[in-house]
């Protein structure tokens, strides 16, 4: 479904208010100007940065709605980060949207994008942690993931278990400052990684690859989803 098309009876706002402290009161005019289409993320960063918390409410967040989205998941604000930006969809209720649809399809576009390529920018715990502030189930990017399908997802997975979690007591802590950890997308991933589902997928992969060097990153990937294994 085309993200534009999705919202295109989305009345473009009359005004732009925010909190006269923080935004000019012609703040907003430049970026009701333009198509949206057309706003870069050095328009938009700002506002980005600002919306739902001193710069216009849920309405006017809708109408930006898919250009914020296609700018945050190329990483192209520099500030605010992805994960900042997704998080705002969820404070702005995108799951009672009747755009709801093509916004989850835009979220799973976007994993699959990121798993397709290594390197990728934004990194895959960073897309990782986006998704989760955004507040969709985890379980279709996690099983996605897990398939480990290419040796992109497998270079994605080994780069994630040595460089994110943090382990202590046989439970890893996810070290991106971004995740809310009291979440259910933060305790999906976890539980992924600790529950066997992540470890089972490594042993899948491993039976069925020869490729030397994807099995030796299955191996490290292996040895660090159990720290504490003999």
């Amino acid at each position: 479904m085309d993200l534009y098309a999705a919202f295109a009876d989305v009345p473009r706002p009359a005004e732009l208010h925010g909190c006269p402290c923080c935004v000019g009161p012609d703040e907003g005019r430049p970026l009701l100007a333009h198509p949206l289409r057309d706003l870069t993320a050095e328009d938009l960063a700002r506002y980005a940065a600002k919306a739902l918390n001193t710069w216009g409410g849920p309405e006017e967040f809708r109408y930006f709605a898919p250009r914020l989205l296609e700018l945050a998941a190329d990483d192209a604000f520099g500030w605010p980060d992805p994960e900042i930006v997704f998080t705002k969809f969820r404070e702005a209720g995108w799951h009672d949207w009747p755009q709801r649809g093509a916004v989850i399809a835009f979220f799973h576009a976007f994993w699959t994008r990121t798993l397709a390529g290594y390197p990728t920018c934004p990194s895959v715990d960073t897309a990782l942690c986006a998704l989760g502030g955004a507040g969709p189930d985890m379980g279709p990017f996690l099983d996605e993931w897990g398939a480990l399908t290419s040796e992109q997802a497998i270079r994605h997975l080994h780069e994630f278990v040595s460089l994110e979690p943090t382990w202590r007591r046989q439970r890893p802590r996810l070290g991106n400052a971004f995740w809310d950890t009291s979440s259910r997308p933060y305790r999906q991933v976890v539980a992924w990684l600790t529950g066997g589902p992540a470890a089972d997928a490594v042993s899948a992969a491993f039976a069925r690859l020869e490729d030397e060097a994807a099995l030796q990153l299955l191996e490290e990937i292996d040895s660090r989803l159990r720290p504490n294994s003999p």
